[in-house]
This record gives C-alpha cells, structure tokens and sequence, in this order.
C-alpha cells in the first residue's frame, strides 16, 4: 500500500493504478464512484493543479482482506485541478482516510473519506468562517 502510493502520488503516475487493481475496481468517493480510468483521471488533475504535492503516509494497517491508510495531501494550486477551473495560487494541507478490500494481491475496491471542504476552503473556493467574521468572502484569504 505504501508503495503503490507513493508511486501515485510523489513519483506522480497515476497509471501505476492498473499494476495493482482488478480490472473492475471501483473507487467509492464523496464526489462519486469511479473506476480505474477515472481514478487514474482524478489523480492526475490533482497532480496537474499541484505540481509541488506531497502525499505523507499517516498510519497504514491491514485485515483480513481490508487495509486502511491515513494520510495528507498538501502542495499549492498552480494550474486548473480536480477542484479548480483556475488556479488560485493557494497553499493547501488536507487529510482523507482510504479504506482498500483486496481480491488476492490487488485492489478491488476503494472507500475515501477526504476532506474536500476544507480543501475548498484553503484554496479560497468557499467562505472560511474566519473570512465570514471579517466580512470576507473567502477568496479574499
């Protein structure tokens, strides 16, 4: 698991994914399921927005058929991305929980818990709550 993301994510190639999925594996998200193809699609608009993202493995443990990873994605907004039309320039630093159920040695399926709130948040496309007390809009922070 620690391998497969950092070749992912820090050695940015999302077609790693294939090596180690099923043909069918499906990726259940809070922004939509997707398969392989789509999975592939969403890391590289993340690694397209972000060109200096670091992926930090938090906690990693497995059982049974399940493992399950903590970790933190953080890097700037510099190009349009997986939540950007255009970029914002904004430094970001948000964590997710993946929870992964093999079939053998591959990955099946995939649930993410990500906090794509407060990512939208850091990168000014929603009010933060300290941007609401000033009076500001967020994309003022």
């Amino acid at each position: 698991m620690r391998k497969y993301h950092e070749e992912a994510w820090n050695g940015r190639n999302p077609d790693v994914i294939d090596e180690y999925s099923t043909d069918d594996f499906v990726m259940h998200d809070p922004m939509g399921d997707r398969g392989l193809e789509g999975s592939k699609e969403m890391v590289q608009a993340v690694l397209d927005g972000t060109p200096d993202l670091e992926f930090t493995v938090d906690d990693l443990f497995a059982a049974g058929d399940r493992a399950t990873i903590r970790y933190t994605l953080e890097g700037t907004n510099e190009s349009p991305s997986y939540l950007t039309d255009e970029p914002t320039g904004n430094h970001w630093r948000s964590s997710g929980i993946s929870i992964y159920r093999f079939e053998g040695d591959k990955i099946a399926e995939q649930w993410d818990a990500f906090d794509y709130y407060g990512t939208m948040q850091q990168l000014g496309l929603i009010p933060s709550e300290a941007t609401e007390a000033e009076g500001g809009t967020g994309a003022e922070a």
